[in-house]
């Protein structure tokens, strides 16, 4: 049986929304570490996360950068017999294909370092080779 005083459940929370251009208010420097050790695309629009426990003997400090990014637009000619769209006008020929990517760094945003960026890349990106 578990003591409901003593757990506690960590929640993503929205901090902000901007691009590498415009960067970021809680951390003058965090936009230009992305732009040089990241393929994140400049003018992507980034939703930053934070989780943090506030219990003394809990460490969860994290920060998690979502985008999307467009992928090759799929031809509405090319999707398999009834999942057309009838009413699509001459004019679009294509719709965009978006992936969703969650970039993960184990530190609240404000203390960032170049080398948590580099790092975590690294790893977002072995992962992603997989």
């Amino acid at each position: 049986m578990v003591d409901s005083k003593s757990s506690h459940a960590h929640g993503w929370k929205s901090v902000t929304k901007g691009k590498l251009s415009s960067g970021f208010p809680f951390h003058p420097k965090l936009a230009e570490w992305l732009s040089t050790y990241t393929t994140i695309p400049k003018e992507a629009e980034l939703e930053i996360l934070e989780v943090s426990c506030g219990e003394v003997s809990c460490p969860t400090e994290e920060t998690l950068i979502v985008w999307k990014d467009q992928r090759e637009p799929l031809i509405p000619s090319s999707l398999p017999l009834g999942t057309q769209n009838e009413e699509v006008s001459s004019n679009e020929d294509s719709m965009p294909i978006y992936q969703s990517h969650q970039f993960r760094i184990s530190r609240k945003k404000e203390n960032i370092s170049k080398m948590d960026v580099d790092l975590s890349w690294k790893r977002f990106v072995g992962k992603s080779e997989r």
